[in-house]
C-alpha cells in the first residue's frame, strides 16, 4: 500500500470544490482533482500536495460557481410530475432488486417487522397508560390528596376531618370527593359473590364527571344513616350480571343479605378511580360513632378538583399551609403529618412507569441493533453493485440521483415491513398486557389509534434512513477506475472498512449494555427468590370471606360463624390446621395503628405504630410461623379474658430493646393493660424486598372484624379442598362468597411477579440483541476478508502462514470489538444507575458481571470472526494473484 493510497485532500478544501462545481459535474471535477493530488503526493509529498489542493480550490471557486450559475436554467429545473415519474421508476426498481435478492430481502423484512411491531406494541401501551390525558373532562385539574407521614412516609389515604377541613380553608379546591373501597357480598344467582364495590360522596359524580346511562347518581341525602339503601351499577356490571334489563331501575338486589334499590346505571364511558374497575357505587356513611371520624384514621382517599385559574404549585403551598396549621391545632393526632397533591394520572399509573420507560428503552436499544444489521445488509448488497454505482456515475448520474435510489430502495423494503409491522403489533399489544405481572392500568384505553400509526411511520421512515446512510456515503466518492473494473476484487475503500467498524462497535456497544442491564435484573430475581419471607408456605390454601351484617350483625354472631367454619374444615379429608386472620401475608390488606407502652407512657407523636393483625387461635401453626418466646392465642382468651397480645420481632425489637417484652403492658384501641404473652418470627407483609415491618397481633374474640382471610395447611390437592370448602361454607350460610383463592405459594411467586417480568424481558431482549450482533459480525468480518482477497494471497505468497493469517482475521476483529466493549461498559454503568430504582441487594456497578459480560461477548466475537478466518487461511495465493 503506497503512501498515496493513504494521504487524502483536506477535507475542506474539497467540500468547498464539491458545493462550488456543477451538480452533473461534480463528480467528474472530484475526480480530477484527486487524480492531480495522488501524482503531486508521489512526487512532492503528502504536505506539497495538500498546499497545492488549498492553491487550486480557491482559484477554482469562481470559475466553478459560474459554470453552475450558467447552467440554471428552468429546463434543468425537473417538474413535480418528473420528481413523482422518477420516484416511480425507483420504487419499481428496488421491487425488482429484492426479486433478485429474496433472502437478503427477506431477512431485512423481517428484521424490520419485528423491530417495528415490538416498537409499536411498547408504544401503544406506553402512550395509552403515560401519555393519554384521563378519559373525562378536564381531567388535568384533578388530583389526589396524599398524607405526607413524618416527612417521609407517604400514605395514599387522608383522615376524613382533615379532608373536611381541606375542603373549607383550600381555596384553590372547586371541590373535594371521599370514597373508600367496600367489602359487599351480592347475593344473585346461584353463588354469592363479592363485587367491587366503592363507596362514594356526592362530590364524587362532580370531580369525575359521572352520567347515567338510566336513573339517576347518588346524592347527599343517600348518605344519611336513615336515608333508604341505594346503589349505583357500572355499565359493565350491568350488562354481565343483570344482561342489560332496563327495568332494573327501581327495583332492589340483595346485598350483604339486605335490599337496596338500584337508582341508576353509569354510562358506558364513566371513568371510575382507583385504578380498579368498579362494579358498585354505594354511598358513603359516617355514623357518628364510627372510626371514620377520627383524627389520625387515614382510611379514605380523596381527589378534588383544581378551580380553572388555579395553578398545581399554588394550591400545593395552599394545602401544605393549611396541613401544617391543622399539625400545630390538633397535635395529638396530626403532629408528623402533611399533605401533598399528585396530578390524578400519575395517581392511576404508579409504580409501572419505571417498567414502561425501561421497557420503551430496551426497545429502542434492540430496534437500533436491528436497523445497523438491516445496515450490514444493506451495504453489503450494495458493495456487491458497485459496477452499476460507477456505470450509473459515469453516465452522468448525480451523487443525488444515485443516493436517492439507494433511500428508495431501503424505504420500499423498510415500508413493508411497517405494514407488516402495524399488523403484527395488537397481537404483541394484547400479549404484553396479559404478562404483565400485575392489572396494568388502563388497560383498557390501550390500542392501536392515529398517534400511535404516525409513530410507526416516523420509524419506519427513521429505521430505513437510519439503514440506507452507510450506503449512502459510499457511494458519493466511488473509485471509478476500480469500480468498472470489478471493485468486489479489490481490498475495498478505507470508508467502507471504517464503516463496518463503526457498525461492529455500535452493535457490541448496546448488546453489552443489554447484558448487563439483564444480568443485574436477574440477580435481583434470584436474590429475591431465596428471601425467606419468615413463614413456611408450602402446603397452605387461604381465601377471603365476609359475612353479612344482617344475619351476623354482633362480634359474637360474627365468632360464632368463624367458629363453625373452621370446625367444618378441620374435618375435611388431609386437612391438619384451620384459623382465620385479617392480615395475610402477600394478601394485600394492612391496617397500621398507634398504640401506647404503659411503661413509657403517652408519647404523643412518638407513640409507636404498628400493622394491626386480628387472629383466631391456631393462626401461627396454619402459617407455619414460628412461635419465638411466650405463648400464642388460645380458646381461653375470649371476650371474658384479660385482653392479651402478641409481637413479631421487629415490634419487639423495637418497642423493647434489650428488655423481654413478655408480660409488658399496652393501651391500645381506647383500652388499657393488653398484656404481651408471646413473640412470633417477624415476617413479610407484602413484599420480599421490603423490611419487616412491626405487628400487633390482637385475639378475634376480644376485638372481632367481619372480614377475614381463612388460612388452610392440608395434604391434600388444592382443587379437593377448594371444593370441600364451598361445600361446607355453603351449608353453613349460603350467602357468604369465597374470593381471593390461592395457595401461599401462589401469592409468594405473585408478589415476584414484577421481578420477574423485567428479568425475563431483559434476558430475551439481551439474547435477541446478542443474536444480531453475532449476525452482523460476521457479515462485516466475512466481507472484509472477502475485499482482502488479493492481500491475503500476497501475504500468503509472501510466506504468511495461514495461522497467522486466521489470527491477524481474529485480532482484527477483536480491536474493533474491544472499542465497542469499552463504550458499552460506559453505557453499561449508565444504565446500573438507571435501573437502581429495581435492583434490591445487588450493586448496579457490579464489576464482575459487567466483566463476565464483557468476557462473553469477547469469546462470540472470536467464535464469529473464526469461520471467516478460516477461509481466509484457505486463500490459494496463485488463484486470488490472477483473479486480479
Amino acid at each position: 500500500m503506497t503512501r498515496a493510497d493513504t494521504a487524502a485532500p483536506p477535507r475542506i478544501a474539497e467540500w468547498l470544490v464539491a458545493i462550488a462545481s456543477p451538480a452533473n459535474d461534480r463528480r467528474f471535477v472530484l475526480s480530477d482533482f484527486r487524480d492531480a493530488f495522488d501524482e503531486r503526493v508521489h512526487r512532492d509529498g503528502i504536505r506539497a500536495a495538500r498546499a497545492w489542493y488549498w492553491g487550486e480550490a480557491v482559484r477554482s471557486i469562481v470559475p466553478l460557481v459560474a459554470r453552475r450559475l450558467s447552467r440554471r436554467d428552468a429546463s434543468d429545473a425537473p417538474t413535480s410530475r418528473a420528481r413523482w415519474s422518477d420516484a416511480m421508476v425507483d420504487v419499481r426498481y428496488a421491487l425488482r432488486l429484492s426479486r433478485r435478492s429474496p433472502l437478503a430481502s427477506i431477512a431485512i423484512v423481517s428484521t424490520m417487522t419485528l423491530g417495528i411491531a415490538a416498537t409499536v406494541a411498547v408504544f401503544s401501551a406506553t402512550e395509552g397508560v403515560l401519555l393519554r390525558p384521563l378519559p373525562f373532562p378536564e381531567s388535568d385539574r384533578v388530583v389526589q390528596l396524599e398524607t405526607v407521614v413524618r416527612g417521609q412516609q407517604v400514605a395514599p389515604t387522608v383522615a376524613y376531618p382533615d379532608a373536611m377541613d381541606f375542603r373549607r380553608l383550600v381555596p384553590d379546591f372547586s371541590d373535594i370527593t371521599l370514597f373508600a373501597r367496600g367489602d359487599v357480598t351480592l347475593q344473585h344467582g346461584v353463588d354469592p359473590q363479592n363485587p367491587r364495590a366503592l363507596e362514594v360522596d356526592d362530590a364524587y359524580a362532580r370531580v369525575f364527571a359521572l352520567r347515567p346511562a338510566l336513573g339517576r347518581l347518588l346524592t347527599a341525602t343517600d348518605s344519611s344513616s336513615s336515608a333508604p339503601k341505594v346503589a349505583v351499577l357500572s355499565y359493565d356490571f350491568w350488562m354481565r350480571e343483570f344482561g342489560g334489563d332496563r327495568a332494573l331501575v327501581g327495583r332492589t338486589i340483595r346485598i350483604d343479605n339486605e335490599p337496596v334499590t338500584v337508582v341508576g346505571v353509569l354510562a358506558e364511558d364513566s371513568y371510575v378511580f382507583p385504578r380498579e374497575s368498579v362494579d358498585l357505587l354505594l354511598p358513603l356513611g359516617i355514623l357518628s360513632t364510627s372510626f371514620r371520624k377520627n383524627r389520625g384514621a387515614l382510611w379514605a382517599t380523596a381527589a378534588a378538583k383544581l378551580k380553572p385559574h388555579a395553578s398545581f404549585q399554588q394550591a400545593q403551598r395552599d394545602l401544605a399551609s393549611v396541613a401544617a396549621l391543622l399539625a400545630v391545632q390538633f397535635a395529638n393526632s396530626n403532629h408528623d403529618l402533611s399533605a401533598r397533591i399528585v396530578p390524578l394520572r400519575e395517581a392511576v399509573v404508579g409504580s409501572v412507569r419505571p417498567m414502561l420507560e425501561l421497557l420503551a428503552a430496551a426497545i429502542a436499544a434492540v430496534l437500533l441493533i436491528a436497523c445497523i444489521n438491516i445496515a450490514n445488509l444493506v451495504l453489503g448488497r450494495a458493495q456487491a453493485r458497485t459496477r452499476e454505482f460507477a456505470l450509473r456515475s459515469a453516465l452522468g448520474g448525480t451523487p443525488s440521483r444515485v443516493r436517492r435510489q439507494v433511500f428508495t430502495e431501503s424505504l420500499v423494503l423498510a415500508a413493508i415491513g411497517g405494514v407488516l409491522g402495524l399488523l403484527i403489533a395488537p397481537v404483541l399489544t394484547h400479549f404484553l398486557v396479559a404478562i404483565y405481572p400485575d392489572a396494568l392500568p388502563r388497560a383498557d384505553e390501550i390500542g392501536i389509534g392515529m398517534p400511535v400509526v404516525f409513530v410507526a411511520v416516523i420509524v419506519t421512515v427513521a429505521a430505513a434512513v437510519c439503514s440506507a446512510i452507510p450506503t449512502a456515503r459510499r457511494i458519493v466518492r466511488p473509485n471509478l477506475t476500480d469500480d468498472l473494473r470489478g471493485g468486489s476484487r479489490s481490498s475495498g475503500h478505507r470508508g467502507e472498512r471504517r464503516t463496518g467498524r463503526v457498525l461492529i462497535v455500535m452493535q457490541v456497544a448496546g448488546s453489552l449494555a443489554l447484558l448487563f442491564s439483564a444480568g443485574l435484573l436477574g440477580q435481583t430475581f434470584w436474590r429475591l427468590e431465596r428471601v425467606d419471607p419468615g413463614f413456611d408456605s408450602r402446603h397452605t390454601l387461604t381465601f377471603h370471606t365476609y359475612p353479612s351484617r344482617e344475619r351476623h350483625f354482633s362480634g359474637a354472631a360474627i365468632e360464632h360463624y368463624y367458629s363453625e367454619v373452621t370446625t367444618a374444615l378441620r374435618a375435611l379429608p388431609g386437612v391438619t390446621s384451620v384459623s382465620t386472620t385479617t392480615l395475610l401475608p402477600f394478601g394485600g390488606c394492612c391496617f397500621l395503628d398507634t398504640f401506647i407502652q404503659e411503661d413509657r407512657g403517652d408519647q404523643g407523636a412518638k407513640n409507636p405504630q404498628a400493622f394491626i393483625s386480628v387472629d383466631a387461635p391456631g393462626f401461627e401453626r396454619a402459617l407455619g410461623i414460628p412461635l419465638l418466646r411466650g405463648r400464642s392465642f388460645t380458646a381461653q382468651d375470649d371476650s371474658s379474658a384479660e385482653h392479651v397480645v402478641m409481637l413479631n420481632a421487629e415490634a419487639a425489637r423495637r418497642m423493647y430493646p434489650g428488655r423481654d417484652p413478655i408480660g409488658q403492658r399496652i393501651n391500645w384501641n381506647g383500652q388499657p393493660h393488653w398484656r404481651v404473652v408471646g413473640v412470633l418470627a417477624s415476617t413479610h407483609l407484602e413484599s420480599l424486598s421490603d423490611e419487616m415491618g412491626p405487628v400487633l397481633y390482637v385475639p378475634a374474640t376480644q376485638a372481632p372484624r367481619r372480614w377475614r382471610y381463612v388460612v388452610i395447611r392440608t395434604t391434600a390437592s388444592e382443587k379437593v379442598i377448594i371444593a370441600g370448602a364451598r361445600t361446607a361454607l355453603r351449608a353453613i350460610d349460603p350467602t357468604v362468597a369465597l374470593t381471593d383463592i390461592a395457595t401461599m405459594d401462589q401469592r409468594v411467586a405473585r408478589s415476584l411477579g414484577a421481578q420477574r417480568f423485567r428479568a425475563a424481558l431483559m434476558a430475551t431482549l439481551g439474547a435477541l440483541a446478542l443474536a444480531l450482533a453475532v449476525i452482523g459480525i460476521y457479515g462485516v468480518v466475512a466481507y472484509s476478508v472477502s475485499r482482502r482477497t488479493i492481500e491475503i494471497g500476497i501475504r500468503m505468497a509472501l510466506g504468511e502462514a495461514a495461522h497467522d493469517v486466521r489470527r491477524r482475521v481474529v485480532v482484527d476483529a477483536l480491536r474493533v470489538a474491544a472499542i465497542g466493549i469499552a463504550i458499552g461498559a460506559a453505557l453499561a454503568l449508565l444504565s446500573g444507575k438507571w435501573l437502581a430504582v429495581f435492583l434490591v441487594g445487588v450493586n448496579p456497578y457490579d464489576g464482575r458481571l459487567l466483566f463476565a459480560a464483557s468476557a462473553l461477548l469477547t469469546a462470540l466475537v472470536i467464535a464469529t470472526a473464526y469461520g471467516p478466518a478460516r477461509r481466509a487461511a484457505r486463500v490459494d495465493p496463485m488463484t486470488a494473484l490472477r483473479a486480479d
